[in-house]
């Protein structure tokens, strides 16, 4: 699909790329759409990686869910693909502290009407995740989101080598013991 979406911001229609780069995310975003998602494909190494029997989890990693995410699972067949894998499909929350570590997460998310927490992301997610990894700067929201999937808290700020090994190592560990799909 590419980035072949548009957002609706205070200073009009804006494409992706304009919005990010051009306009360093400043404009604000009343809206997201994610255009092509609902006719798009999705390519048949990801389909064919999704049912590989060799797959133990799918993992979506610490980015925004609205900006890098959602155009991904817009597209109904990779969303499906997902769902029908029978792997936990754990997530690493972006937030930390109630911050994104960089970009513009947690401006989008209040400019969208969400609360900037932990729990709108979990909320976002909703049944495609059986299993949320909390930065420890979260652990007192856990009880908020525990009612729909497993929950993981961890240190999840990566600023060098070792602590991304022991953020995957945990994610790994959690993982394994996540409850599957199916």
């Amino acid at each position: 699909m590419g980035r072949n979406w548009r957002l609706d911001t205070d200073e009009g229609r804006l494409d992706f790329q304009d919005y990010f780069v051009r306009c360093r995310a400043e404009p604000t975003v009343r809206t997201l759409c994610y255009e092509g998602a609902d006719v798009a494909t999705a390519s048949p190494a990801a389909l064919s990686a999704l049912t590989d029997p060799a797959l133990a989890v799918v993992i979506v990693c610490p980015s925004n869910p609205w900006l890098s995410i959602a155009p991904l699972l817009a597209i109904p067949m990779l969303a499906d693909a997902v769902r029908a894998s029978g792997r936990p499909v754990v997530a690493v929350s972006p937030l930390i502290a109630g911050r994104a570590v960089k970009g513009p997460t947690a401006k989008l998310m209040a400019e969208l009407g969400f609360s900037v927490d932990v729990t709108s992301v979990a909320r976002f997610y909703g049944d495609l995740v059986t299993g949320h990894v909390l930065d420890d700067s979260h652990a007192h929201e856990a009880e908020a989101i525990r009612a729909g999937a497993q929950l993981e808290v961890a240190p999840t700020l990566m600023t060098d080598l070792a602590s991304k090994t022991e953020l995957a190592r945990r994610v790994l560990a959690f993982a394994a013991t996540a409850v599957r799909r199916g």
